[in-house]
């Protein structure tokens, strides 16, 4: 009989294998242990473990894989890290269970490695110094007493589960491994989920009460054409709650509203600081439509959006500081780290804001609360959210996407999106959004062509009235098709000066996709006689 088997094991070659099965597996519930460890104990310490470990990650991955996991995942590309990042975890500790016990048996007694491999091989005191790495990044690395609370919740469940598990070394046969690890698992989910209600109500950062409150409005937004209100289409003004969101952090920062300022400083004369009253009460605050749209938004994607926003125009507030002669930027500073700049040439335009209203409310965290970066005609990217330091730079700044290897102006390219299709008796009515992405504040759209079939032949599509200078323009085309259902639809822009939207079709990297959107729509028989 192997003498390092567990008590009651098989010998030979298939008790070695359970025995290695055993142990991995063993490992991997003490790595699944530590992890819902972290996340019951993240309103005490500030935030979930694993969340800086992949913020980290972010942070340092070379240009490329951003850029490529951006491109296969867009919206989901955050959430997938943490994932992996938990994968990661639970992976290394099940390969601890194998390994650790062995190292530390042969540089020790024998016996003492026995015992060890006999066990799940995972030690209290290892999980210990395991756990409190990413609780000192999700606390700040600030001791406190929810600090030392948060620790002590986390570092338990695996602690108790390595303590249990070495008793299942003693059952006979892998059934009665896994009823004990199965009940291990709901023994432990159910005390687990409580306290994290419970810590939720006790601890943890709380937004402001001025997170999305009602604003007093000088002007209504528009409501758009409701001829262009037709099955799947987008409304004129995307709602607070309909509009994307795609951010560099995992969570986006909730800020104390009563220590946050917005300091404008820099290269300028006169430095100074404002309180978010100031904000909001600003003298000259100023409403706009306006489309945003990610710079990573595939052709025909969901990353676009238009909304009705308020706010104080940036020439404003940096003119306040008098800037230095020889400013060639203006640098955005975000509560999360980001930083984004725009030249001084752009800084003047009187569309350029800093906003703190969205749709009839203040801004909801996730779009930047209390303060965030509006630049009409670029792609999201250059919009820093959560502001809160303005710095005019007399050098160039490297932003954190052109470090990436995207274009640094990123000016929106002319894009045309098919939306919706609905039959209205005989006739068919197809129709969608479309966007100049150009910075003059002109009309920049003369029109839209349409195709129903493949391109083949084209007919000029309907425009819906313009309600901003820098918002999507909303098309329609009706036609006869009484007796079709199916139609593959192409649709191009033209400019005023008469370009035609590019045909050729470019990933988003570096400076936005480029290209027709096709679609095949299908709309119900016609009813009729």
């Amino acid at each position: 009989m192997d003498p390092d088997a567990p008590d009651g094991g098989d010998g030979g070659a298939d008790g070695d294998r359970e025995t290695v099965v055993r142990r991995a597996l063993g490992g991997a519930v003490v790595g699944t242990a530590w992890v819902a460890g972290l996340f019951v104990a993240a309103p005490l310490v500030g935030g979930f473990g694993i969340e800086p470990v992949a913020e980290a990650v972010i942070a340092r991955s070379p240009g490329w894989l951003s850029t490529l996991a951006i491109d296969l995942l867009g919206f989901y590309a955050t959430p997938t890290l943490v994932a992996a990042v938990v994968a990661g975890v639970v992976g290394v500790a099940a390969v601890g269970g194998l390994v650790v016990p062995v190292l530390l048996a042969r540089a020790g007694n024998p016996a003492v490695g026995r015992t060890l491999r006999a066990r799940t091989g995972t030690t209290v005191a290892v999980v210990g110094l395991f756990a409190t790495v990413p609780l000192l990044l999700a606390a700040g690395a600030t001791p406190s007493g929810g600090f030392v609370v948060g620790l002590l919740v986390a570092v338990a469940p695996p602690a108790l589960v390595a303590r249990r598990l070495p008793r299942t070394d003693r059952l006979r046969g892998r059934r009665g491994f896994l009823r004990r690890v199965g009940g291990l698992a709901v023994a432990g989910a159910v005390p687990l989920a409580g306290l994290r209600l419970l810590f939720d109500r006790l601890g943890g950062p709380e937004p402001s009460e001025r997170v999305g409150e009602p604003l007093e409005r000088s002007v209504s937004p528009p409501s758009g054409d409701p001829a262009f209100d037709f099955g799947t289409m987008p409304a004129a003004v995307t709602s607070p709650a309909d509009h994307y969101v795609v951010d560099v952090n995992v969570n986006p920062p909730i800020l104390d509203l009563e220590a946050w300022r917005l300091d404008v400083d820099g290269a300028v004369a006169e430095p100074y600081s404002l309180a978010y009253e100031d904000l909001v009460g600003h003298d000259e605050s100023v409403e706009q439509p306006t489309t945003m749209v990610c710079i990573s938004n595939e052709v025909g994607g969901d990353l676009i959006g238009t909304a009705h926003w308020t706010g104080v125009q940036l020439s404003d507030l940096v003119t306040a500081a008098r800037p230095a002669e020889g400013a060639v930027d203006v640098v955005t500073h975000a509560a999360d780290g980001y930083s984004e700049a725009i030249p001084m040439e752009i800084v003047d335009r009187e569309d350029v804001l800093i906003v703190y209203g969205m749709g009839d409310r203040t801004l909801e965290t996730e779009h930047g609360f209390p303060a965030r970066l509006l630049v009409p005609g670029r792609y999201g990217m250059k919009m820093t959210k959560w502001i809160e330091r303005i710095e005019v730079s007399d050098v160039d700044h490297e932003a954190y996407w052109e470090e990436r290897g995207w274009d640094e102006e990123a000016v929106a390219n002319t894009m045309s999106y098919v939306r919706a299709a609905e039959r209205d008796g005989d006739r068919v009515v197809v129709g969608g959004v479309a966007f100049g992405g150009l910075e003059t504040g002109l009309e920049e759209l003369s029109g839209v062509e349409v195709s129903v079939d493949g391109g083949e032949t084209w007919s000029e599509g309907e425009l819906e009235g313009q309600i901003g200078a820098h918002a999507w323009r909303r098309w329609r085309y009706a036609f006869d098709a009484p007796n079709r259902t199916e139609f593959d639809v192409v649709v191009r822009a033209v400019r005023r000066d008469g370009t035609v939207q590019t045909e050729e079709r470019t990933d988003p990297r570096p400076g936005g996709s480029t290209g027709w959107h096709r679609r095949t729509v299908e709309v119900a028989p016609n009813s009729g006689p």
